[in-house]
C-alpha cells in the first residue's frame, strides 16, 4: 500500500475511533484528534493543524461518520490527493476559510490546488 494511502486510511480510522469512543476529557479528545491530523500532514504549519482540529472536533460531535469523512477529504486535498468525495457547499466553504486563514504559511502549490478545487465547486 502506498504511504499516502496508508496515511489517509490511518487518519480516517483514528477519527472514526475517536468519534466512537467515550473519551471522558474533552481536552484528551482534542489532543488525540490533533495528533492524528498531525501524523497525516507531517510538516504542515501548526496554525492549519489547529484550525483543522477545531473543525474535526465540531464535525465529529455533529455527525461522527460524516465528520471523519470530511476531515479526511480536507487532509487529502491538502496533500494534493482529492479523491472525489462529494462535499457540500458549506464544507467547501469551510475548506476555503481554512486555506484563506493559513495561506501565508502553506506552500503555494497547496493553496493553488485547493483554491482551484474550491472554485470548481462554486465555493469561492
Amino acid at each position: 500500500m502506498k504511504p499516502e494511502i496508508k496515511a489517509m486510511n490511518d487518519l480516517l480510522d483514528a477519527l472514526n475511533e475517536l468519534a466512537g469512543s467515550l473519551v471522558t476529557s474533552h481536552d484528551s479528545t482534542i489532543r488525540c484528534i490533533e495528533r492524528a491530523i498531525d501524523r497525516a500532514l507531517p510538516g504542515f504549519p501548526r496554525q492549519s493543524i489547529e484550525i483543522l482540529t477545531g473543525y474535526a472536533d465540531e464535525m465529529l460531535r455533529v455527525d461522527a461518520t460524516r465528520g471523519a469523512l470530511v476531515i479526511a477529504t480536507f487532509v487529502g486535498i491538502l496533500r494534493h490527493q482529492y479523491d472525489g468525495t462529494p462535499l457540500t457547499l458549506s464544507e467547501w466553504r469551510q475548506l476555503r476559510d481554512l486555506i484563506s486563514d493559513c495561506a501565508d504559511e502553506l506552500d503555494m502549490d497547496v493553496v493553488t490546488y485547493a483554491m482551484s478545487l474550491i472554485m470548481d465547486y462554486g465555493a469561492l
